[in-house]
């Protein structure tokens, strides 16, 4: 972590001292540090659960890189990069030993990278309070370490779309509120011993976010942000192969639902 953070400072001092020297503002940058709290659970076909993983905000971090490029004042182009990693508790049971949910308990290594490009319009109105509204893609990669002969890697492209308003509280504070939906294409999941990939039903996320921004200068902003994100992953078809020991050729990836929540805590430098 040490190391992280002293990149993150070095990168936040470079992009401030170049930010002195910009005359105009045409783009700008932003560097935030980033916490998940995962709340994500497995089901049956009678919808009876089959496992879980938790964790708390420490026990999943990363930092999320965006760039900001103004075409003029109400259209934007953005480029965003999320990285998290770290540990989930898993409680679920022993695969082929049917003794069901809480049988079994274990720590569950993660790494997810979600990127994302966005076409970003803003109607400006004589008050204070903006429309907003966006549409592009993004992909999604998720992987899960559960032991080390069991790892699950999820992947999948998505089209995105978001709405929502933005508030001028004071002349520099603004705070915005926004609905962003995102439908996956081709969602897949591949894991250890199985051929093949197996076809998710589904992988959409519904995110509303709350991000609060304080301009210092023209140039220099700190901002923090909530988000809360639901995802739902819908039953896969059936595999077969070798999975700890155990062949079937009903080997399927379960539906899932998935509530999330990220806090955000970061710097804007504009150019």
């Amino acid at each position: 972590m040490v190391t992280i953070k002293s990149r993150l400072l070095f990168l936040f001092f470079i992009l401030f001292a170049c930010s002195l020297f910009a005359e105009e503002s045409h783009g700008e940058y932003k560097i935030s540090l980033v916490g998940l709290q995962m709340d994500y659970r497995e089901y049956d076909e009678n919808n009876v659960l089959l496992d879980s993983e938790k964790s708390s905000f420490s026990e999943m971090m990363g930092a999320e890189f965006e760039y900001r490029y103004f075409l003029d004042d109400s259209i934007n182009l953005e480029l965003k990069v999320l990285t998290l990693s770290g540990n989930t508790n898993y409680v679920g049971s022993l695969i082929g030993s049917n003794q069901g949910y809480g049988s079994s308990a274990s720590t569950t290594i993660n790494d997810i990278r979600d990127i994302s490009f966005m076409y970003n319009a803003k109607q400006i109105s004589d008050f204070d309070v903006n429309m907003l509204c966006g549409l592009g893609g993004g992909y999604r990669f998720w992987q899960r370490q559960l032991s080390a002969s069991q790892v699950e890697q999820y992947d999948w492209y998505s089209l995105r779309g978001n709405i929502g308003l933005e508030y001028n509280l004071e002349t520099s504070v603004i705070l915005k509120v926004l609905l962003e939906y995102q439908y996956g294409i081709t969602p897949s999941m591949k894991t250890n011993g199985i051929d093949g990939s197996f076809k998710l039903g589904s992988a959409d996320i519904l995110q509303i976010s709350v991000p609060l921004r304080y301009n210092i200068s023209q140039h220099f902003s700190l901002t923090c942000e909530y988000l809360y994100e639901y995802q739902k992953i819908m039953k896969s078809n059936y595999l077969s192969g070798t999975v700890n020991g155990i062949y079937s050729d009903r080997w399927h990836e379960p539906d899932s639902r998935a509530s999330n929540q990220y806090l955000k805590v970061g710097m804007i430098f504009k150019y």
